[in-house]
């Protein structure tokens, strides 16, 4: 099992987040998000509805439905959504979880 805890939520998650990518990108031993979703077992659905959001993630089923209507490309949604993947253990708040999937999608490709 992967531990990808951060130490303490008080730290800046801008700077842990480009951490956790680091770490992520040298388990999947790469950074491109279709393959490390794959790789987690976590599936990639494209759909299109309302652009409230441009994508999200389903716990329960392990699954990222893009917004095919979303102007963001598909590896920035794809990236973010695996932010929530992983940040599953994390006990971030909803803000803090946001922020840090933000981060972390910025950082993924930089990793």
């Amino acid at each position: 099992m992967l531990d990808f805890r951060l130490e303490n939520k008080s730290h800046n998650l801008k700077i842990k987040s480009q951490d956790f990518a680091r770490r992520i990108v040298t388990h999947f031993g790469t950074d491109d998000v279709f393959l490390i979703a794959e790789k987690a077992g976590v599936k990639i659905v494209y759909e299109r509805w309302f652009p409230v959001t441009i994508g999200e993630y389903d716990r329960k089923n392990k699954l990222i439905c893009v917004n095919m209507n979303a102007k963001e490309t598909r590896e920035n949604i794809i990236a973010h959504e695996l932010g929530h993947f992983f940040a599953i253990e994390l006990n971030l708040d909803e803000a803090e979880e946001e922020s840090f999937c933000h981060e972390f999608a910025r950082n993924l490709s930089k990793a």
